[in-house]
């Protein structure tokens, strides 16, 4: 029994022993740091010069950021009225006025998607994205970055202007080409309903001239009905040889009877030469915010880079003052 107490009495003995040297070793490190405390100052505002000093070197980075959407209705009327002419045939054919901004906004997305591949893919990367607004909404985000708040949001407008003005070259050549496509058809058509014309004609006097030599056989001189509108072809010759000897004189002179089809097609074409497409008012977007001049720069962040130069700078310091003391204490260990 007295040897367990002993034994007790002998490890809370060195427990208390244990926590002396504890605390004697922390107020010695807390005298070491504060006997070196100039080191540590002087290892803090080194790495916090130097904390400046790749502040001034390094690129800084500013967003500018806008909101586009569907073109409005106006920005695509001209185009919609040339369409219009285009399809005056087929309307069923032609798109809607809404199916048109639709069509317009997303080849304005898709070409400001492939653009933003482009720039991310030459040798010094450029940063712009394309990201949508909310959920089943037709805008869309458009952001760029760059060196300095005017360059980002110059550069974005600039791209953006860029963008729609490929899309409306588009849409302009290719309703050019439409409409040429659609004069030639019309004037083929016109060619060929000519042609039925003259062929008519001609058939009509080849006829009369044939009614001419049955009635000259027949000595049928003087018309022999009284009604001579419902005279056939066969039975023409009734006619008699004096009246369809004017005839014959008379039908070369005659105009061409066009059909109501040919006087369409004329209607038609007449209305594609005239008309004039005017795609400089044509807009693939609208804007909901124009790019806004950024106010914060994205990076580098000021406060935190000095903020973390000044704690390492204080880490170094620390490492500096307790190895140069760990090292005179062992020196003075083996001398």
């Amino acid at each position: 029994m007295n040897e367990d107490n002993k034994t007790k009495h002998n490890d809370a003995l060195l427990m208390n022993t244990s926590r002396k040297e504890e605390d004697i070793d922390l107020f010695d490190l807390i005298a070491q740091l504060w006997q070196g405390k100039l080191t540590i100052i002087i290892a803090a505002v080194i790495t916090i010069a130097l904390g400046f000093t790749y502040l001034s070197v390094v690129k800084e980075k500013w967003t500018s950021k806008a909101t586009v959407t569907l073109p409005a209705a106006g920005q695509v009327a001209n185009y919609n009225a040339a369409l219009a002419v285009v399809y005056a045939d087929s309307p069923q054919d032609k798109p809607s006025i809404t199916s048109l901004q639709g069509q317009l906004f997303g080849r304005f997305t898709a070409s400001m998607s492939a653009l933003s591949n482009a720039l991310n893919n030459i040798e010094q990367p450029l940063k712009l994205t394309i990201s949508p607004v909310g959920n089943g909404s037709d805008a869309v985000s458009i952001a760029f970055t760059s060196e300095s708040a005017a360059a980002a949001r110059e550069q974005l407008k600039k791209y953006i202007q860029q963008v729609n003005d490929d899309v409306v070259e588009d849409y302009g050549v290719d309703i050019k080409r439409n409409l040429s496509v659609k004069t030639r058809e019309l004037t083929n058509t016109m060619d060929t309903l000519k042609q039925v014309a003259i062929d008519k004609k001609a058939h009509r006097l080849d006829v009369i001239k044939q009614a001419l030599k049955i009635a000259e056989a027949s000595t049928v001189n003087k018309l022999q009905v009284n009604q001579a509108e419902f005279l056939s072809d066969d039975t023409l010759y009734l006619l008699g040889s004096d009246a369809l000897n004017a005839m014959v004189e008379n039908e070369t002179s005659r105009p061409l009877e066009y059909t109501g089809a040919y006087y369409e097609a004329q209607r038609a074409l007449l209305a594609l030469t005239h008309l004039k497409v005017e795609v400089e008012n044509l807009q693939s977007y609208r804007y909901i915010a124009e790019p806004d001049l950024p106010l914060k720069r994205d990076s580098p962040k000021k406060g935190l880079i000095i903020l973390f130069s000044a704690i390492l700078g204080g880490f170094i310091g620390i490492v500096i003052v307790l190895s140069r003391n760990a090292l005179r204490s062992r020196k003075k260990r083996y001398l």
